[in-house]
């Protein structure tokens, strides 16, 4: 077990097993000369608890400590996580933008990334980067070099890039913290049910351009935001999950507009949300949800990363994406346990036929696509979709869970003979034609007396035979 020892009056931390045994893997590596370590976990499964826990350490050893996120609700979390986990407010400060939570002198610094490249740099023994995958753009690499010394703990649920760049320049090594399908296993994430649509019913991306290894946006928000399309995610929702918290994401504002107001004409209670709101009114929007006074709230770039509501139990994906992380990071929004709900998503946008399952086990690598292009054909096989009620499940699934629709085709027998079996006897059958056996070849040197004779004492003697005395024997003139 990690030595995580809590501060002076401070409640001892309580870790999930597999919490404790990450940490056991990351004090195994920095003590075998590691400094940079990639840190995996599915969304749900406690990263901030797991930093929160080496942070606490870290303050109680005399260190200090660096914790870089990109987005205020990634901060706030963080703040609020250690202040859980017992550590005094005096020892945390904020750096973002006017916080009035800033405090220079405290020994962790939890920081925006934006605010903290125009500052002055606090120092920090250990840092940690929060949803990691974005460690590669030149404002965090241009931040990390400042630390050379320091331990580097990066944090995702997701370390894809969609430009297929890996993360060797940023981390030596990788931890696996648990899988999907374990933390699923034993309770504490709930395996999501995933209806997709028919073909017809998916928007046309034939003209759309890929840029960055993603969609071009622009092309991509003008093939998406159709009425006839926008009204068939109202349509979905009231069949499969009527009266479901639900986060939708969209790909532009105007497209998250348009779904909101598509949900209100139905009597749906739903807002819109983007970054462009005031804090206040985003909290507010959210609080909303939370109490049921609003059922649906769309959402363009805001809740895909670090926004935890357990009590959102369906998600729509309304924005396709060639980008493995960012469809998984949206579905990972609905999967925490929450009052024994099910958790569904309703996929408008063709992702899970496209990146697999959110709970099939996946190979994490530092390597990128462009490092190792074989990792791009290793991606889970394409799931199966049930041709009746649009259950998208996993390739090995033969029927229908939800509608009991046989989803391989059956191969029917051959039609039986009324004829019955009879005894064969020798005599109704013409034995087959014989066949001669080939003459026998004979050797150059065949068995005769006097080659019989010599050999056979070459062998009691030990002595070895030549050609030319075989040769000799066979002319009369044995040797």
């Amino acid at each position: 077990m990690p030595d995580v020892r809590p501060l002076p009056g401070q409640a001892p931390v309580c870790l999930r097993p597999y919490q404790a045994h990450a940490i056991h893997q990351i004090d195994t590596l920095v003590a075998q000369g590691t400094r940079r370590i990639l840190v995996v976990a599915p969304t749900g499964a406690g990263k901030t608890s797991i930093a929160g826990s080496l942070i606490l350490r870290a303050v109680s050893q005399g260190q200090q400590v660096l914790f870089l996120a990109h987005r205020r609700e990634l901060i706030v979390q963080a703040w609020r996580r250690l202040q859980e986990m017992g550590l005094p407010p005096e020892q945390v400060g904020i750096l973002m933008a006017s916080d009035a939570r800033r405090r220079p002198a405290a020994p962790v610094q939890v920081a925006s990334v934006d605010t903290l490249r125009r500052r002055r740099l606090p120092a920090a023994d250990l840092v940690f980067v929060d949803e990691c995958h974005r460690a590669l753009s030149p404002t965090y690499l241009g931040i990390l070099k400042e630390y050379p010394q320091a331990v580097h703990l990066g944090l995702t649920a997701t370390p894809f890039r969609a430009d297929g760049r890996g993360f060797r320049e940023v981390y030596d090594d990788l931890v696996l913290v648990a899988s999907m399908q374990q933390l699923i296993a034993e309770g504490f994430l709930v395996e999501p049910r995933v209806f997709t649509v028919p073909a017809s019913h998916l928007p046309d991306l034939g003209r759309v351009r890929v840029r960055g290894g993603d969609y071009d946006e622009r092309a991509l928000a003008d093939a998406v935001d159709q009425q006839r399309l926008v009204g068939n995610i109202v349509e979905h929702w009231q069949k499969l999950a009527a009266g479901v918290r639900t986060v939708a994401f969209a790909v532009s504002i105007a497209h998250s507009q348009h779904i909101a107001a598509s949900f209100q004409q139905a009597g749906v209670p739903a807002e819109h949300l983007d970054g462009s709101l005031a804090t206040e009114e985003r909290d507010a929007i959210l609080q909303r949800l939370e109490r049921g006074e609003t059922l649906v709230v769309s959402n363009c770039g805001v809740l895909a990363e670090g926004w935890d509501q357990p009590s959102v139990k369906c998600a729509i994906l309304a924005r396709p994406t060639k980008s493995t992380g960012l469809y998984l990071q949206q579905a990972g929004r609905i999967l925490r346990p929450w009052q024994g709900q099910p958790a569904l998503l309703l996929d408008h946008a063709g992702c899970a036929v496209e990146h697999g399952l959110p709970q099939d086990e996946r190979e994490f690598s530092l390597d990128g696509d462009k490092d190792d292009p074989a990792r791009s054909k290793r991606k889970p096989r394409e799931p199966r979709v049930c041709p009746s009620c649009q259950l998208v499940v996993a390739p090995t699934v033969r029927v229908c869970p939800a509608c009991t629709t046989a989803l391989v085709a059956t191969v029917p027998l051959p039609a039986e003979s009324p004829e019955e079996l009879v005894e064969a006897r020798p005599e109704q059958f013409t034995p087959p034609p014989s066949r001669k056996t080939p003459a026998f070849r004979r050797p150059e040197y065949h068995a005769d007396r006097a080659t019989f004779d010599f050999l056979r004492q070459a062998a009691r003697s030990g002595g070895q035979v030549t050609w030319e005395q075989l040769d000799a024997i066979r002319a009369g003139t044995t040797r």
